[in-house]
């Protein structure tokens, strides 16, 4: 198996992606979409899109009847019938053939120079934009070319619940947000996209809705077009000083429900400021409506279900970020023309998302564990433990809550900004801000050089970046961790970047009245390159990220080729858990520890013909924090020592290590000979080093042995220098025994 299928499956899920998400509600909701700018059409389709699926797969499933056939046939009848009937729309326009014709051409024209003037008006930022989006593609997408397991132990578990839909069960492993479960369901039943590889590649590819996202939120704050481009440049190419920013971008790798529903944070706040902007009203016949209705209002509704849809944790943060922009436009938000359909699009998004978890709760099934394990975290003593500098005096809750507000807030400022920028950069940041904050202030008696309608959209952000710092802070003042994990911090440190950037386009806005656009467009798009060198020649360029290891490549390359040559269910792998849900579907899986454990048995079977034992030569250090290598144009190896300096304590049983090396141990008679530690969880003798080796070494004596006993049953199916696979045959009627004879 070669780089080219690596290449074809990630084409796979690209494509795939594009026509579930996009392509397929442009062509349902073409008429309504059909006078709408861009930036509305992309937020129907990211958020409508996977609030339809999440209701459509949980609805079949809580009625017992979610069969692929019902899903294909409701997905693409729909589909067809759309489509269908736009054909039909067009056809039924004119009568006469030869003037359709005319009209058609002349309608394609006039759409050919629109876009073209369009185009032309925007073909920097445009240009620009979509650079910035294929680097961030390439940025956290590259870690799949280097490794091709998945790259955080959660993923297994998020396969195990898609898995269930596959076989009609809603919430499986109890009631938890299935937004994202659903989305790659549908991948899988509508186009025959592995699970596997939906799971491994199409975070990498989602996170380009993230950036727009943020793009067209900025757009909204900032005066000058570029500023958000801006932004964004920085956001991709400076490097971090924090370890817990460096595992927050990490986790944009990986295929998470809180990383898939990340965008629809700023798609909250986007489409709740354009809703409070618009001062239209529409008529209902000869009278004007008494409240404010519109189409922002329906996607700031949608964009709320979505976020409950998929992950709590992102509607939380959209609602951080929400009340950051409502404190500024509390007159407008609390008055009856807005407030009663405010409250409405509010309470129909949240019964959108919930009703179907509420359906579940209401037939029987619990919630899952992961929400009791998210609300005790909520109390922020596990990250008062975890952090090993923390004051002696803050270790108790009750002696942080009676701090002095001084001391509180020189420690917000320790805990905060000097902990996640250092204090070169903290001291810049605070400037900035500082300054930014004092012309907001003087503008509002004043409007010198235009600055008041410059800087109208600054504040909220401003504020925002504050309460992201207090989240950040909380548990080391004794306040309760309202999003556990530094999950805010990706999120939180774009926004503080756009603060960062705030000088910059009060300069180009300013100059807009005295310079001529053109000018300053290729000053702009020069200012990007030149944040992007600059990074690179000060030695503040970004790093290469990581996976946690848990597999070999060899390894997981050989399951895939086992899938494909050998017939399904007639074959089982014999191996550590991570190769249960990689082969959940095709074939069977017996536990290595079992399996070792079993053959010490006078009569230990397997039943399909075809029995591969997998064998680590070098056991691995599971979970091992694998830092990237790869062009320097892209990112540098510079995050190892600062990330593993804090997260070694937390994850003491494994390690880090830089690419090409993989920190692993030797098989061997020796350890062979040592009984295997018996731990509350078995998963447990995987995980450990020590455990891990005397496993595999056992297993290697007794399949070389029983190579040597029986050199026409077994043999050796494929092998390197870190690992080996055995392979037997046998009649399913008659097994071998594996037993002690």
């Amino acid at each position: 198996m070669d780089t080219w299928y690596w290449v074809l499956e990630y084409s796979k899920v690209f494509v795939g992606y594009l026509l579930l998400m996009f392509v397929w509600p442009s062509v349902v909701f073409g008429k309504h979409l059909r006078e709408k700018d861009i930036v509305y059409r992309f937020g129907f389709c990211v958020t409508v899109q996977i609030v339809l699926i999440n209701i459509a797969v949980l609805r079949l499933g809580l009625f017992r009847i979610l069969k692929p056939q019902i899903v294909i046939a409701l997905f693409y009848g729909v589909f067809l019938f759309a489509l269908v009937q736009r054909i039909r729309e067009r056809r039924g326009q004119s009568a006469n053939r030869e003037k359709r014709k005319m009209k058609l051409r002349r309608r394609i024209r006039l759409w050919a120079k629109e876009l073209w003037w369009r185009f032309s008006m925007r073909a920097g930022e445009y240009s620009v934009l979509a650079v910035i989006l294929i680097f961030g593609m390439m940025y956290f997408s590259y870690g799949t070319s280097q490794v091709h397991s998945y790259g955080f132990g959660d993923s297994y578990v998020h396969h195990a619940w898609i898995h269930g839909l596959t076989e009609g069960n809603v919430f499986s492993d109890g009631v938890y947000p299935e937004g994202m479960h659903c989305f790659i369901y549908c991948m899988d039943t509508l186009f025959g996209i592995r699970v596997y590889s939906s799971l491994l590649f199409l975070q990498g590819i989602h996170v380009m809705v993230l950036l727009f996202a943020a793009y067209a939120l900025m757009r909204e704050v900032f005066h000058w077009r570029y500023t958000p481009l801006f932004v964004l440049t920085l956001f991709l190419t400076l490097d971090l000083l924090n370890a817990d920013q460096i595992y927050s971008m990490f986790r944009l790798q990986i295929t998470l429900p809180q990383e898939f529903g990340l965008h629809t944070q700023f798609l909250c706040a986007l489409f709740l400021v354009r809703y409070l902007k618009d001062e239209r009203r529409f008529v209902r016949g000869q009278s004007t409506s008494r409240y404010y209705w519109n189409d922002n209002l329906f996607l700031f509704m949608m964009s709320l279900a979505a976020s409950i849809s998929i992950h709590f944790y992102t509607t939380i943060m959209s609602f951080v970020m929400c009340v950051a922009f409502a404190v500024f436009a509390v007159k407008k938000i609390f008055t009856k023309e807005r407030f009663i359909p405010l409250a409405t699009a509010v309470i129909c998004g949240c019964l959108l998302a919930v009703l179907p978890m509420v359906s579940a709760l209401c037939s029987g099934i619990p919630f899952n564990y992961s929400i009791k394990w998210a609300v005790n975290t909520m109390d922020g003593e596990e990250t008062r433990e975890f952090d090993s500098s923390a004051d002696e005096g803050l270790k108790k809750k009750e002696k942080s809550v009676n701090l002095i507000p001084v001391k509180k807030a020189k420690k917000i400022y320790e805990k905060g900004y000097k902990a996640l920028y250092g204090e070169t950069r903290a001291k810049g940041i605070l400037c900035i801000t500082g300054a930014v904050i004092v012309l907001c202030l003087l503008s509002r008696r004043r409007n010198w050089l235009h600055f008041k309608e410059i800087s109208s959209g600054y504040p909220p952000v401003i504020l925002f970046t504050f309460l992201f710092i207090l989240i950040y802070a909380a548990p080391h003042i004794g306040l309760p961790s309202v999003i556990s994990d530094s999950r805010f911090c990706s999120v939180g440190h774009m926004m503080m970047l756009a603060v960062v950037m705030m000088p910059a386009d009060v300069l180009f806005s300013m100059l807009t009245y005295y310079c001529r656009d053109f000018l300053l467009q290729v000053c702009s798009v020069l200012s990007v390159a030149g944040i992007y060198m600059l990074t690179m020649l000060t030695g503040n360029f970004h790093g290469y990220l990581f996976y946690e290891l848990t597999r070999y490549n060899s390894t997981v390359e050989l399951t895939n080729s086992i899938i494909d040559r050998f017939p399904e269910k007639d074959f089982v792998i014999v191996a550590p858990t991570d190769e249960l849900y990689p082969v959940i579907k095709y074939g069977w899986h017996e536990e290595l520890l079992a399996f070792v454990q079993n053959t010490a048995t006078e009569n230990y079977t397997l039943s399909p013909s075809h029995v591969f034992i997998y064998v680590e030569k070098r056991p691995i250090q599971y979970a091992q924090a694998y830092f990237f290598q790869g062009p320097a144009w892209l990112a540098q190896e510079k995050y190892m020592d600062i990330y593993w300096d804090k997260y070694s304590k937390k994850y003491p049983d494994t390690g880090a290590s830089q690419a090409p090396k993989i920190t692993a141990a030797v098989v061997s008679k020796e350890e062979a000979g040592k009984e295997i530690p018996e731990y509350w969880n078995s998963w447990f003798t995987y995980t450990k080093l020590d455990s891990r080796t005397i496993l595999e070494s056992k297993a290697y004596n007794w399949c070389q042995r029983y190579l040597n006993q029986h050199p026409f049953e077994m043999n050796v199916y494929y092998e390197d220098e870190d690992f080996i696979c055995y392979y037997l045959k046998q009649e399913p009627d008659m097994p071998y025994n594996l037993g002690t004879n």
